[in-house]
């Protein structure tokens, strides 16, 4: 095609038709420049194809992520649930005054552990330290996905907190041994009975005045309280998480991952 040009620009020349080169020396420069703008053109709506093909599939991952979540918060709030049986169970024997403190001392540790919802954000970090979040299109779901992850931020941070000072309770019994930590179901095995006979059995139960039944008491107490208030934050979190999960659906082009 080049050779084709050059020849009938020569031919041109040749017969000293110099206006009617000129003319075609211009047209052949119009014909080069739409043909890069036309392979401009096209190179870029390819890249735009990729880019939403990119973008769905970044949101296919978030959805994964959301779901994750959402069977890992349904757990959570169902051994919150399993928390709260245990720890009215415990406080009925306590205010009943049970003769064996090894009733109270069977319910105490599922009536104290915590369950620990870890959000899976693999995706939106991988998004959000590359930069890709800003090029996203779609500026509405956008906006829904910052906003998700900035409370579900917000949300874990009290959980955390509350979690956190819960779980220090456990540690603040006025005497360990006579509370009889080496008693409980869970760790009396790892002391052996020879040892089990000769550590401390105090019946503390017994006593509403004994520091041991307040600290016990108010621990419980807690427990209700403190898993009470969890329940509430994860079904926030569990709300926030299925209506992303929704928006994210039609978005989402399975196809592409």
């Amino acid at each position: 095609m080049i050779k084709f040009f050059r020849k009938i620009r020569q031919n041109l020349l040749s017969e000293g038709k110099t206006e009617k080169y000129l003319k075609y020396a211009v047209g052949e420069i119009i014909l080069v420049v739409i043909g890069i703008l036309i392979a401009l053109s096209i190179n870029n709506w390819n890249e735009n194809i990729k880019k939403v093909e990119q973008e769905k599939v970044y949101y296919c991952k978030i959805k994964e992520d959301l779901q994750t979540d959402i069977k890992n918060i349904q757990r959570g709030i169902k051994s919150l649930d399993e928390r709260i049986v245990s720890a009215k169970k415990v406080l009925i024997n306590l205010y009943q005054k049970v003769d064996d403190k090894s009733i109270l001392l069977e319910g105490f540790i599922p009536a104290v552990r915590s369950y620990d919802f870890i959000p899976s954000k693999s995706a939106i970090l991988d998004i959000t330290s590359s930069g890709k979040l800003e090029n996203f299109s779609n500026s509405k779901l956008k906006t829904s996905i910052l906003q998700h992850y900035s409370d579900l931020e917000y949300l874990m941070n009290v959980l955390q907190q509350n979690q956190k000072g819960f779980s220090a309770l456990s540690f603040k019994y006025e005497d360990f041994s006579a509370f009889g930590y080496h008693q409980i179901p869970l760790y009396k095995d790892n002391y052996g009975e020879e040892l089990l006979s000769l550590m401390p059995n105090v019946n503390w139960q017994k006593d509403t005045e004994n520091i041991l039944f307040k600290q016990f008491q108010d621990h419980i107490n807690m427990s209700v309280i403190i898993s009470a208030r969890e329940k509430e934050l994860l079904k926030q979190i569990l709300s926030s998480t299925v209506k992303l999960e929704t928006e994210l659906e039609s978005n989402c082009n399975n196809s592409t991952k």
